[in-house]
Parts: structure tokens; sequence; C-alpha cells
């Protein structure tokens, strides 16, 4: 136990030195600046000039700068690109936050885990009031919210992560058990409020049950050349209808600005169908596959190297996907013990159906 002891604190020791310790940090910080500049697709859209944040950033960092002013620096330097798929990880716990340099409107109304409780049981209530059945719940893994329910005239289905490979078959089958659910139902509601995105091979087997047989939709994608400022050939992503059932009535898909990446994939394949309506907020607006590399010193950086465009060829990135219907949950649900945008999604459909 004594050993364990001296070990535990040797590595403690070791983890608190990383931040003080000095490891070549201009050769990091020009690798890291160097490696976005060759491969981040999406400066144009962000509006950012890369070489004029070189220019603000570089002074910041000289021969004696600690690995945690170094990160301090670069993520402030990577934030200038307000993009959810830039990371940095360097391997030691911070203070500083390295996250995306904005706030989610979403989040900020339920910043704790008992709002999200306290909002959870408002939806609850919301859909039992509208005749929903308790929610049949599937676990996929740990972490994703797998749940459909239904009433006399609806299917509702949640899905809170377009969930990790491993789960594939396992989500096509639970799908097909709620779509199987849904093939009676005058529309369905699609629950992507708390979908921070995942797999994009959920969203494709997500979207095969939304069309009809024989039908396909799809969505543009192209990779930034190493170097260049151009891009490998636009190549078309397409998903075929596939699956047990089919559902083609009315779709409405509810969404926020935390709905993100993998996510917004699903929605650029179903947004331009005629029977699919967005009801919510505009969605965060990273949809790139995240480029990940190492630096010299070992930390775990991921960018944005791809451009991602619907059928349409609009290319959404750093702008999020805009509803059709605008409608924000927020703390005042919790105290009406109504939830807004559910209601508001509701009320669309059955004016459709009147």
């Amino acid at each position: 136990m004594k050993y364990l002891l001296l070990i535990l604190l040797s590595f403690t020791g070791t983890i608190q030195a990383q931040e003080t310790e000095i490891q070549a940090p201009i050769r990091n910080f020009e690798k890291l600046w160097d490696t976005f500049s060759e491969r981040y697709a999406n400066f144009s859209e962000k509006g950012v000039d890369w070489q004029q944040v070189y220019q603000a950033y570089r002074p910041l960092i000289d021969s004696s700068t600690t690995n945690e002013e170094l990160f301090e620096v670069c993520c402030r330097m990577v934030q200038e690109l307000n993009d959810g798929h830039v990371t940095i990880d360097p391997g030691f716990n911070s203070e500083i936050e390295c996250g995306p340099p904005y706030d989610f409107q979403f989040e900020g109304e339920f910043p704790t885990a008992q709002d999200r409780m306290k909002f959870a049981a408002v939806l609850d209530k919301t859909l039992a009031a509208h005749g929903f059945s308790a929610p049949v719940r599937i676990e996929l893994d740990e972490e994703t919210n797998f749940q459909y329910r239904v009433s006399d005239a609806f299917g509702y289905l949640r899905l809170d992560e377009m969930t990790e490979k491993n789960t594939y078959g396992k989500f096509a089958r639970s799908l097909d058990q709620a779509i199987g659910a849904f093939q009676d139902k005058e529309a369905v509601i699609i629950d992507l409020l708390f979908n921070g995105g995942g797999w994009d091979h959920i969203s494709y087997v997500l979207a095969s049950r939304l069309i009809l047989k024989g039908t396909e939709v799809g969505h543009f994608v192209r990779t930034r050349q190493k170097g260049k400022d151009t891009y490998t050939p636009m190549k078309f992503k397409q998903v075929k209808a596939r699956g047990k059932n089919q559902y083609v009535q009315p779709i409405v898909i509810l969404t926020s600005d935390f709905t993100a990446s993998a996510a917004e994939v699903f929605l650029l394949l179903m947004l331009d169908l005629p029977h699919v309506t967005i009801v919510g907020d505009t969605t965060e607006g990273i949809f790139s596959d995240m480029y990940e590399f190492k630096l010299p010193n070992n930390w775990e950086v991921s960018l944005s190297h791809q451009q991602f465009f619907s059928q349409k060829m609009v290319n959404y990135e750093g702008k999020g996907i805009p509803p059709d219907v605008r409608v924000l949950n927020t703390r005042k649900d919790i105290q009406r013990q109504k939830d807004a945008v559910m209601e508001a999604a509701i009320s669309f459909l059955q004016q459709g159906s009147e």
C-alpha cells in the first residue's frame, strides 16, 4: 500500500509538472498553425484570414512559454474559427476551456443536470397530455437515449446521439421496431434537440427508413487537398430506402442550436423532402468529419477538413440549418409545465390533418 501511494504521488506530480514544463513551444505552435493552414477547409466560410491570425498570436509565444501558457494561446487562436469540430487535448488537466467560443441557447436555458431533469419531466408531461404512451426505451450504449412513443394519431422518436460503430446492427433493428410501431400513424415527430452528433452512418440508416422504396436522398462532400486552395472532386453520398418498413407520412424534426454534426448530416438528407418540416432553432453548423493529428509534444488536435453540401448544393457550415418554424425552449417551459417546441410541433401536425 505504501508503494502504491508513492506511485500515485509520483504520477500526480508528473501530471502537474506537465503544465509548467517547457516543450519546444515555438515548434509546436508552428506545427499547429501550419497544419490548419494546409488542411482546414472552411476559412472563407468562417471569414477568417489565417495569416492575420498568425500575426496576432505568434508574438505571444517564445522559447520560455510553458505548456499551460502555450495551451491557452493555441486555444484562443483556434477559437477564432468558431468551429465545434476543432479540438485540442494537451493530455493534462487545465482550467482553460478550449471548447467552442460560443454559448448554446439550449444549454444556457438548462445549464445543470437538475434543470435538464426538470425539462425532461415537462416533456414527459406534455407528451402524456397529448395522449402519448409511456416511452419504449432501448439501450444502445451507456449514453444514447433512444426511445419511441405513440398516440392514437402520432409517433414520437427521440435520439440523443448518432451512436457508436459497435451499435450499428442494434440501432437498425431498434429503428425497424420503432418504424413498425408508426405504420398506422398520421405523422411522426423526430426529436434531435439533445443530439450533438456521432457517426454519419447512423444518420444514413435513419434516413433510409423515411423515404419511399425505389427512391433516394443524398448530400455532397469534398475534402480540401493538403496545402492547396483546391478540393477533391465533389462526391455524392447516396442513401437508398432500406429496412422492413418505411415511413413517408408527414414528419416533424425538432432541432436546437445544440443539434450538430452527424445529426445535421441527417437533416441535410431530409430538409428538401416535401413531407418533412423542421421545428425549433437553427442548428450548430458543423458538418465535416474530424481530421486528427498530433503535435510534436503529443497533444491531440482535430480540425474540419471537408465541406458538406445539401442536394441543392447549399453549404450550411458555420451557419447551421434554419428551421421552418422557429420556436425555442426556455426556462419558462418549466414554470408553465409545457414544452413549447413540442406544443408547436403537435399543433402544426394537428392543423395539417384537419
